[in-house]
């Protein structure tokens, strides 16, 4: 359930297709002139790495750290290996596997949530629940935004995105997120968040009191139309916001890399190498694909929609509390509150950012297992 990875239809397509826009981004790139006292294609980016990496440190980004016996040894998008050749340029492949499913972040504006306490296992009628996903999937971080709500805890397994190893025991199923509760699997994020609205008791209650309980109803339709505005719609305007322009390309894969397991000669080949794919996919495949032309202004076109049209004079589109809609566009939105594009869009639509601010006092912080913070 990723923006891009439904392109293409087998790894190779989508490897050769990578292989192609990196080298027309390179002779472009290269073309280019570059600043003064400057050395070779990654000179006019300098400043914006060494900008940005201070910012990660001040806000003291934690890695995302596996929780679960299951994936032990793997950490953020797992570890991608590079020989003399690239193994075919399989770092490339790998970082475009990645961006994929990455809506990815901007410049902090929202200070961390208040932390919830999470809910005791033992008043939940299951004892095991977790989650393998992609840190920075907007699909992972809807179904994380319900988890932090309702205050379950849970563990998180970082599955890599090129060898998913960690997803192995899923016979029929290799897409995230996933969810494991005791020995039961959900997959679909929206699914997902269906299975825990029936089966966690505060959300029961929830459902019984915001008149979602009842099927057919105006208010289960209202809730219906605007998740399957998120999958459809929402996420695919937010997805080219993050690679508009190279500069953000670039500080949005030196994001990803910073969570990841890289090391230094790593880093800065997925950093190229990523931003580079993930820029032309957006500007030729994305924005094409769903009829976008300037990305900015679908996206505050359609925030100012959802305020208006969903949650309108009330709270919450759930009315007075949130509802799985709610949470999804939250989760979304929480995602890339690191970068430009969240940013921008909360000083563009300010009942937008009153709406973000609700939420987030209403999800407080993280209940998983690890104490990272999503």
């Amino acid at each position: 359930a990723t923006p891009v990875a439904s392109c293409f239809r087998n790894t190779r397509t989508m490897r050769n297709a990578v292989f192609a826009l990196c080298r027309r981004a390179t002779r472009q790139v290269f073309s280019a002139p570059c600043s003064a006292g400057s050395r070779g294609v990654l000179a006019p980016s300098a400043n914006a790495f060494a900008h940005h990496g201070q910012i990660l440190t001040a806000r003291q980004f934690a890695v995302s750290a596996v929780s679960s016996p299951r994936a032990a040894g793997v950490t953020a998008f797992g570890s991608f290996r590079v020989t003399g050749s690239f193994r075919s340029m399989g770092v490339v492949t790998a970082t475009a596997a990645i961006a994929t499913s990455v809506v990815a972040t901007t410049l902090a504006t929202t200070t961390t949530a208040e932390t919830k306490a999470a809910v005791p296992i033992d008043s939940l009628p299951f004892k095991e629940v977790t989650l393998y996903q992609y840190d920075v999937c907007p699909f992972c971080n809807k179904v994380k935004a319900m988890l932090d709500f309702h205050g379950v805890p849970y563990d998180v397994v970082e599955v890599n995105p090129l060898t998913k190893s960690e997803m192995k025991f899923s016979k029929e199923y290799s897409k995230v997120p996933v969810l494991v509760v005791d020995e039961t699997q959900i997959n679909n994020s929206s699914e997902i968040m269906r299975w825990l609205e029936l089966n966690v008791p505060s959300a029961q209650s929830l459902k019984k009191k915001n008149g979602t309980a009842k099927q057919n109803s105006k208010v289960s339709e209202k809730e219906l139309k605007w998740m399957s505005w998120v999958d459809d719609r929402f996420v695919h305007v937010v997805t080219p916001n993050i690679y508009r322009t190279w500069t953000e390309a670039f500080a949005s894969f030196d994001y990803i890399t910073n969570r990841g397991n890289f090391n230094f000669f790593e880093r800065q080949a997925v950093k190229l190498s990523g931003a580079v794919s993930m820029y032309l996919i957006s500007q030729n495949v994305l924005k094409k694909r769903h009829g976008i032309v300037d990305e900015r202004a679908e996206l505050y076109k359609d925030l100012n929609q959802w305020t208006d049209a969903a949650v309108g004079t009330s709270a919450f589109c759930g009315g007075a509390a949130p509802n799985l809609a709610d949470l999804a566009v939250f989760g979304v939105l929480r995602a890339v509150k690191t970068f430009q594009t969240f940013e921008d869009a909360m000083a563009e639509c300010p009942d937008a950012k009153r709406w973000y601010k609700r939420m987030e006092h209403e999800v407080g912080g993280a209940s998983r297992s690890d104490g990272v913070e999503n």
